[in-house]
């Protein structure tokens, strides 16, 4: 007869990771659960009172969740910025427009608890900030000559907005197309360089 499984111990940061995975799992496929702590433990396959080890409240789970998902967005942006090689910013600031909605649907219900959720979270790291990176990708554009000279930080906030409002949209069942060539026309007429300053910056 064979011996019962037993679960390998976990360190304390394991343990968090562990929770924070399995937080995930349930919200991008339930929506924020009726028993949050007893579905996330239950996921994680650990006890219902280990949720309260790692996170004082439901709130304090969901900041978790959100950073996890603002660095996984934000790696490829960080990785770019801190790149020694040349960058065409505007094909970077371009690509954006798709990925940010591909991530925001990808993320199914999760998006909704997370980042509509009616708790009161604790603010967002500025360092993780997809605002914060959009505007390093703007002010490094206009310095090297690949996107018009404008106020970084109310560009990247304006920019986000919109980014926010079309990746909604698309979620919501309307069409990817029409609102990713939108986003791009809109884009484009603000920051884009002229044709002939684009292609220089290319060459």
């Amino acid at each position: 007869m064979s011996e019962p499984r037993t679960r390998r111990r976990l360190s304390p940061d394991e343990r968090r990771t562990e929770l924070i995975d399995a937080a995930i799992r349930v919200l991008r496929e339930h929506g924020e659960p009726v028993n949050r702590a007893a579905a996330v433990t239950a996921a994680a396959g650990t006890a219902k009172g280990t949720f309260y080890v790692y996170f004082p409240s439901w709130e304090d789970m969901l900041a978790a969740v959100r950073d996890r998902l603002m660095d996984d967005y934000g790696a490829p942006l960080r990785d770019r910025l801190s790149a020694g090689t040349p960058q065409d910013w505007w094909a970077v600031l371009e690509a954006e427009i798709d990925r940010f909605v591909s991530f925001t649907v990808d993320c199914g219900k999760l998006h909704q608890a997370v980042f509509h959720s009616s708790a009161a979270l604790s603010p967002v790291d500025d360092k993780r900030s997809a605002t914060t990176l959009l505007a390093r990708i703007i002010r490094r554009g206009a310095e090297e000559g690949a996107l018009r000279p404008v106020d970084p930080d109310v560009a990247a906030e304006l920019l986000f907005a919109a980014l926010h409002a079309a990746a909604d949209a698309v979620a919501a069942g309307q069409e990817r197309t029409r609102w990713c060539e939108g986003l791009r026309e809109l884009t484009a007429s603000w920051l884009a360089p002229g044709k002939d300053e684009h292609a220089q910056t290319r060459s």
